[in-house]
């Protein structure tokens, strides 16, 4: 076997090993891959998207304090904004840095001038490898709620966070 064949299957070899839970690799299979992001989208929220654009690996700047760099940052037709995030690890999905990520998208989505009302849906999709939310299912929409007597009803601000349990536990 010649030396080009050698690295041919030592290349295979590393493409087997490569899942989408791999945040290089997802962030460069979804780049400009308008179609993969709008099926992963229409699992995830369980409606049609269309995207208008996909930027990988964006900043978010923040001059008061942390930024942030969105794995996936889709906009859709309707100006809805996503931020899709792989986590393999369960340290870095937390609540806090839903809420950060969710805070940073919604600050870049308005421009100075716009009214607050106007401000698009968001999404925060956590993509994780193990269910951190311990509850079997593979997708948990995280939504608030504001307390009426007894009574809870949807604070409908149009924030959205969503975990979900690896793309494939969606299609089982």
């Amino acid at each position: 076997m010649n030396t080009a064949e050698q690295m041919h299957l030592l290349d295979l070899e590393r493409l087997k090993a490569l899942r989408y839970m791999d945040d290089d690799f997802f962030t460069v299979c979804l780049a400009d891959n308008v179609e993969a992001v709008e099926l992963i989208l229409r699992i995830v929220l369980g409606k049609e998207v269309r995207i208008k654009s996909i930027r990988t690996q964006e900043a978010l700047k923040n001059l008061q304090g942390r930024s942030a760099i969105l794995d996936i940052h889709a906009v859709f037709a309707d100006d809805k904004e996503a931020d899709i995030e792989i986590q393999r690890s369960d340290a870095g999905a937390g609540a806090k840095r839903a809420r950060h990520n969710s805070s940073l998208l919604d600050a870049h989505i308005l421009k100075p001038g716009e009214d607050t009302e106007n401000i698009p849906d968001s999404y925060v999709i956590f993509v994780t490898e193990n269910d951190v939310m311990k509850g079997g299912k593979p997708i948990y929409p995280v939504e608030r709620y504001v307390a009426v007597g007894e009574e809870k009803v949807l604070f409908d601000d149009g924030s959205h966070i969503i975990y979900v349990k690896e793309i494939t536990s969606c299609l089982s």
